[in-house]
């Protein structure tokens, strides 16, 4: 259940009155009783705004049909780099996310391109 954040305030308001247990106030908040807890002494220490989700998502921004464009343009010339790979397609991320897709689509592990490196021979 989302929870908003009124409903998370007067609750916690009224548990902090001592007009509902902590119990009672997690039943309706479909929480934990530890919960509760932590949202009474975030609202006593900092007030509302200790009741602000400061988490942060993951949101998207590369859609899938940017990804296979990553993916075709890597394998169009494996030499080509997650930096120039965003410039070229015009992305609106950053580097580092364009290199994660490479990584999950194995074109890029470990500079490698896709290919087992070879393994070189201790001597004894």
């Amino acid at each position: 259940m989302i929870k908003s954040r009124q409903v998370v305030r007067k609750v916690t308001e009224l548990t902090i009155a001592g007009k509902l247990s902590p119990k009672e106030a997690s039943d309706l908040l479909e929480s934990s009783v530890r919960t509760v807890h932590n949202y009474v002494k975030r609202y006593s220490e900092q007030g509302p705004n200790g009741l602000i989700d400061h988490r942060r998502g993951h949101y998207r921004k590369l859609s899938p049909e940017m990804e296979i464009e990553i993916v075709a343009c890597k394998a169009q010339r494996p030499q080509r780099s997650a930096r120039w790979i965003r410039k070229w397609l015009r992305l609106d991320v950053s580097a580092e996310t364009v290199r994660q897709v490479m990584i999950k689509n194995r074109l890029n592990i470990n500079g490698t391109h896709g290919f087992n490196p070879v393994q070189t021979r201790r001597r004894a």
